[in-house]
């Protein structure tokens, strides 16, 4: 089974009462371009019996995601991040409802929960699977602005943080679906996941 693309990622906030876990707020975050998922290696933890290794234990030791877009969309953005958003007043600007997307004291980054569409191939049939990450937090991004030579060099935006096990009953990180059929039906997987309804 190879991986041959990446499309629809999409986050919603994340809230738990005890280990009844919900979503709000959903959206699509951008155009997918690349998205990666690391986990951090766990200590070995062995037991030894009778002078050798009886029983190990192989437990989550967390992990960072990486999502790449090409363009992270305003109104995500400030869902994502925390940040907020100020009209500009006073000034000679003439584009329409200009605004300043703010990062200051006032910022709280939320756990939210992700989700994005793989395109996979499987004995010579495209299939999707979707990919869910139940609890995620972000950090905020690292710029590079490069200024334009004789041809254009895309900057994509980048956004990245932690994985985290989620409150959940069994603590899920990570889940993975069965190869579907279409792009669609993984989409709505992810979706119902996340509490999303409607189009985005």
């Amino acid at each position: 089974m190879a991986k041959i693309g990446l499309s629809k990622p999409y986050c919603a906030k994340y809230s738990n009462t005890g280990e009844t876990v919900t979503y709000s707020g959903g959206a699509l975050m951008g155009k997918a371009v690349e998205l990666s998922i690391e986990l951090e290696g766990a200590d070995d933890n062995i037991l030894y019996a009778d002078n050798g290794p009886a029983e190990s234990a192989n437990t989550f030791a967390g992990g960072t995601w990486t999502l790449t877009t090409d363009d992270l969309l305003p109104d995500v953005m400030l869902q994502v991040l925390g940040i907020i958003e100020q009209a500009m007043t006073g000034s000679d600007v003439s584009t329409k409802d200009a605004k300043w997307y703010i990062w200051n004291d006032e910022q709280e980054t939320p756990y939210l929960g992700f989700g994005a569409v793989v395109k996979i191939q499987k004995n010579g049939a495209t299939k999707w699977q979707a990919v869910v990450l139940p609890k995620i937090q972000p950090t905020n991004p690292n710029d590079t602005f490069t200024t334009q030579g004789e041809k254009v060099e895309w900057g994509t935006p980048e956004i990245s943080g932690s994985i985290l096990r989620s409150d959940a009953a069994g603590h899920p990180w990570k889940m993975i679906s069965s190869p579907m059929d279409s792009e669609a039906d993984a989409e709505a997987a992810i979706k119902k996941f996340l509490g999303i309804t409607g189009e985005q």
